[in-house]
């Protein structure tokens, strides 16, 4: 009883992994065929024939006319519509001048770099803004010669800031 039960499944899963059959023709099987039928080029065909015809027809215009001497019609009719050198040139000159200014402004820009030096506003707070803590005897250097000499620095700016100032306009220091 269990062996036929297997079998029948096996059955099953054969007929369901069947191709089902759509391709048999009840008309064949009866005796029945089917009538012929008139078909057309198509418009295709037409079109193909068409266009070599009219390629072959355009050569031979082109070629009658060079053979005159004369340019083509199709050549007068590209050359209608092409622009002259002349405006290919002065395009390419505005567009070479563009191109060596951006170039220019690109070489300044790029020389510009940050400054070497810093300005020390307050020099004294500057140099002995560090921690007390853990400084070896003897490592604390004397910058009394720095503070002077940023000092004269800062009074001679001011001096020649007076010295601007002698027909009593208000001078900005950094003018």
């Amino acid at each position: 009883m269990f062996s036929a039960r297997r079998s029948v499944a096996s059955a099953r899963l054969l007929l369901r992994n069947q191709p089902p059959r759509r391709f048999g023709s009840h008309a064949a099987e009866h005796g029945h065929h089917a009538e012929p039928v008139n078909e057309s080029v198509g418009r295709s065909f037409y079109v193909t024939v068409g266009t070599f015809a009219s390629c072959y027809v355009i050569y031979r215009l082109s070629k009658s006319n060079q053979d005159s001497g004369s340019p083509s019609w199709i050549s007068n009719l590209i050359d209608k519509y092409t622009p002259s050198e002349k405006v290919f040139e002065e395009r390419n000159a505005i567009h070479t001048a563009a191109m060596e200014k951006a170039a220019h402004d690109r070489h300044l820009f790029h020389s510009q770099g940050p400054r070497a030096t810093f300005e020390l506003k307050q020099p004294e707070v500057s140099f002995h803004a560090v921690a007390p803590y853990n400084v070896p005897a003897g490592s604390d250097v004397d910058l009394s010669h720095v503070t002077a000499h940023y000092a004269r620095e800062n009074k001679e700016m001011e001096e020649s800031r007076v010295a601007r100032m002698k027909d009593g306009k208000p001078v900005s220091l950094y003018d």
